[in-house]
């Protein structure tokens, strides 16, 4: 009899417990993969800024979408934008120095990007948000060029 009834207890506390142990941890927020790059195409311009930046001109996508383009109204493939490339400067950074990206300046060119990680602004609180009220203006995307090469084309 205390077999049966020890058995019977097991069994028990096995099914209530089997279910719980299944269970899938919360899902977490989807963030950037690090892999995130993309494959631009346009003219490659001096900046305008005293810092040391490129604009891709009259620009677009191939293959898959930047995050900028992913967020724009449906309907905008194949619409030409600018966007702003950052050479890089420290010894172990990966991406193309300064000397490479001028060596293209002027021209058409196919270059793999990844995006350039920025500090978020401080939110405006208060005061501070009526006073500060602006138009809106688009945001340039940022990218670290890691590979370059001229197609054919020419950019006015």
């Amino acid at each position: 009899m205390k077999k049966t009834v020890f058995g019977t207890a097991v069994a028990l506390a096995w099914c209530i417990a089997a279910p719980f142990a299944q269970q899938q941890p919360a899902p977490t927020p989807q963030e950037t993969p690090a892999h995130n790059i993309f494959v631009l195409t346009g003219c490659l311009k001096a900046g305008t800024d005293a810092t040391v930046t490129f604009k891709l001109t009259d620009a677009s996508s191939i293959g898959q979408r930047t995050p900028g383009e992913a967020a724009s109204a449906v309907g905008t493939s194949g619409q030409k934008t600018t966007y702003e490339l950052r050479p890089v400067t420290g010894v172990n950074a990966q991406g193309l120095d300064v000397d490479k990206l001028k060596a293209h300046l002027g021209q058409r060119i196919e270059v793999v990007v990844r995006p350039v990680e920025s500090p978020a602004p401080p939110p405006a609180t208060g005061l501070a948000v009526a006073q500060t009220a602006k138009p809106i203006e688009p945001v340039v995307e940022r990218f670290t060029a890691t590979e370059i090469k001229r197609v054919i084309g020419s950019c006015s």
